[in-house]
C-alpha cells in the first residue's frame, strides 16, 4: 500500500496523514480514504497521496462488499442490504470504476438481494399484503435508487402494484350498505393502486366547516377572521371533515389580547476607570567630586621638600527625588433616563361538542411577551454611553406566530379527539376498526384484530390510507 506508514513514530500521528494510516491499519479503510481526501485537497500535486487516496478508496469498496456478502452468507440479509447500500453510495461519491472481480462480487450480491426482496416484498404482495409489502420496498428505497438496482426496483414496484390491485378487487367483494367506513378504507385502498373504489356514504360523525360564534376582544375583527380562517381550514384537515355533511360543528371562539405600556424615570450610573497623576518620592543613590588637599614630597635640586596637591574622589551619598506615577481611580457618572417597557398578553380557547355523550373539544391556549428597555439622549465617551432608543418588539409577527402555533394545537386536538372517541374500545367489529383507522394514527390491538381476517398482515398498515396534514 503505497504511503501508509508513518514517516516517524513521534509525529506521524498527530497528522492528518498519520491519523488515516492509524485507520487503515484498523482495516477502516472508508474513514481513512475520507481522512487522505483532505491531504489531496491540501497537497493537489502530490503523487504520493493521490496514490494512497485510490488505492484506500478501492480497498473500502471492496471491504463494504466483502461484509456484504459475508452478512448474506451469515443469513442476515437487513445487514447485507445496508452495506451494499454504502457501497452505492461511496462509489458514487468517489466516482470509482470497479475491476473485473469487484463486478462479478457485485453482481452476485445484487442477486442476493433480488432474491431476498422476493421473499420480502413480492410474496406479500401475492398474499394480498400489498400496504406491508409497501412499507417493506419503502425501507429500501436508498438502495434501489442507484441506477444499477432499477430493474429490482421495477420488479418490486410492480408485484406491489399488482398485488394492491388484485386485493383492491377482493376487497370491494366485501362492501356491503351502511358500512361507510369500511367502504371509504377499501375506496381509498383501491385508490392508493390506482383502482376504480366505490363513493363511500356520508359517515355517520362526520361534519362540515364549524359554525363560529366568536366573542374576541382587543383584536381588529381583520385578524379575528384571519384565525377563523385559518382554524376552519385546519378542521377541514382532519378525520373529522366531510364537505357532503349536512351538519356543522358549532365551535365558540372566545379570548382576547390585552396590551401594558410602561415609562419610569430612573437614574443609571456609568463606572470607568481614569488614569491620575501623582507626586511620590524616592529615596536614591547618587555619586559627587568631592576635592581634598594631600601633602607629597618631592625632590629640588637635590633638596626633598614638601607641597600640597588638589585631588578629587567619588563619594556616594543618599538623596530624596520628585517623581510623577498613575494610578487608576475609579469614577462613575450618573445620569437621567426613561426604562419603557411593553406586554402583550393573548389568551384564546375554541370548544364544542363534536359527538354526543362526549366531553366538548376544548384548546387553550395562553401566551404573554414582554419587553422592556432604557431610552436617553446622554453621550459620555469616557463611560461608554451613547444615545438609547427601546425597540418594541413586532406585535403583529408575534401574534401571527402564536397564532399559527394555536392552528396546530387545534389541528393536533382533533385528531387526539377522533383516537380517544372511536380507538379506546376493549373489542371492535370491522366497521368500527375502519373508524378508527380514519384517524390516521397505528392502530390498537384489538382494532387490528378485527381486520386481520380481511386485511391479513395489512392491518397494520391501513392508517396510512389516512393522512391528515
Amino acid at each position: 500500500m503505497p504511503a501508509l506508514l508513518c514517516a516517524g513514530a513521534l509525529t506521524a500521528c498527530t497528522t492528518l496523514r498519520g491519523q488515516a494510516n492509524d485507520l487503515a491499519e484498523k482495516g477502516r479503510f472508508v474513514e481513512a480514504a475520507e481522512v487522505y481526501v483532505k491531504l489531496v485537497n491540501d497537497e493537489p500535486n502530490n503523487p504520493e497521496y493521490r496514490a494512497s487516496l485510490d488505492d484506500l478508496r478501492w480497498r473500502g469498496l471492496s471491504q463494504l462488499l466483502t461484509q456484504a456478502r459475508q452478512a448474506r452468507v451469515e443469513g442476515r440479509d437487513e445487514d447485507a442490504e445496508a452495506n451494499l447500500e454504502q457501497f452505492f453510495a461511496y462509489k458514487v461519491k468517489w466516482n470509482s470504476k470497479l475491476d473485473g472481480g469487484m463486478e462479478s462480487s457485485l453482481l452476485e450480491e445484487m442477486a442476493g438481494t433480488h432474491q431476498h426482496l422476493r421473499q420480502l416484498i413480492i410474496e406479500q404482495a401475492k398474499r394480498g399484503h400489498a400496504l406491508t409489502a409497501e412499507s417493506h420496498l419503502d425501507r429500501k428505497r436508498a438502495l434501489l435508487a442507484h441506477p444499477e438496482m432499477a430493474p429490482i426496483r421495477r420488479d418490486m414496484e410492480e408485484a406491489v402494484a399488482q398485488g394492491g390491485a388484485a386485493t383492491c378487487e377482493r376487497l370491494k367483494h366485501t362492501l356491503s350498505g351502511g358500512a361507510a367506513h369500511w367502504t371509504e378504507l377499501v375506496s381509498r385502498y383501491c385508490g392508493h393502486y390506482q383502482q376504480p373504489g366505490l363513493s363511500a356514504e356520508v359517515f355517520p360523525e362526520a361534519l362540515g366547516l364549524p359554525t363560529w360564534q366568536v366573542s374576541v376582544g382587543g383584536i381588529s375583527n381583520d385578524v379575528v377572521q384571519y384565525l377563523m380562517t385559518r382554524l376552519s381550514g385546519a378542521f377541514e384537515s382532519t378525520p373529522w371533515f366531510s364537505a357532503a355533511s349536512p351538519r356543522h360543528a358549532p365551535l365558540t371562539l372566545a379570548g382576547n389580547m390585552m396590551e401594558r405600556y410602561t415609562s419610569q424615570p430612573v437614574e443609571l450610573t456609568a463606572t470607568w476607570t481614569e488614569r491620575v497623576p501623582y507626586t511620590d518620592h524616592e529615596d536614591r543613590t547618587a555619586t559627587a567630586e568631592v576635592p581634598y588637599t594631600v601633602e607629597e614630597s618631592y625632590e629640588d635640586q637635590g633638596v626633598m621638600k614638601k607641597r600640597l596637591v588638589r585631588q578629587t574622589k567619588q563619594v556616594e551619598y543618599k538623596t530624596t527625588v520628585e517623581v510623577t506615577k498613575y494610578r487608576d481611580v475609579s469614577r462613575s457618572f450618573a445620569y437621567q433616563a426613561l426604562r419603557r417597557g411593553v406586554e402583550y398578553h393573548f389568551a384564546v380557547v375554541a370548544q364544542g361538542i363534536l359527538v354526543d355523550q362526549h366531553a366538548p373539544l376544548a384548546v387553550k391556549a395562553e401566551k404573554a411577551l414582554s419587553a422592556s428597555g432604557y431610552e436617553h439622549n446622554i453621550t459620555f465617551e469616557p463611560g461608554g454611553v451613547q444615545p438609547q432608543r427601546f425597540e418594541r418588539p413586532d406585535k403583529e409577527g408575534w401574534l401571527d406566530r402564536e397564532l399559527r402555533g394555536y392552528e396546530q394545537a387545534f389541528f393536533a386536538s382533533l385528531l387526539s379527539r377522533w383516537q380517544e372517541s372511536f380507538c379506546k374500545a376493549p373489542a371492535f367489529a370491522v366497521e368500527d376498526a375502519a373508524r378508527c383507522a380514519r384517524g390516521g394514527a397505528e392502530l390498537p390491538g384489538p382494532a387490528k384484530q378485527a381486520l386481520m381476517n380481511t386485511l391479513g398482515d395489512d392491518a397494520a398498515q391501513v392508517h396510512r390510507l389516512f393522512v391528515w396534514n
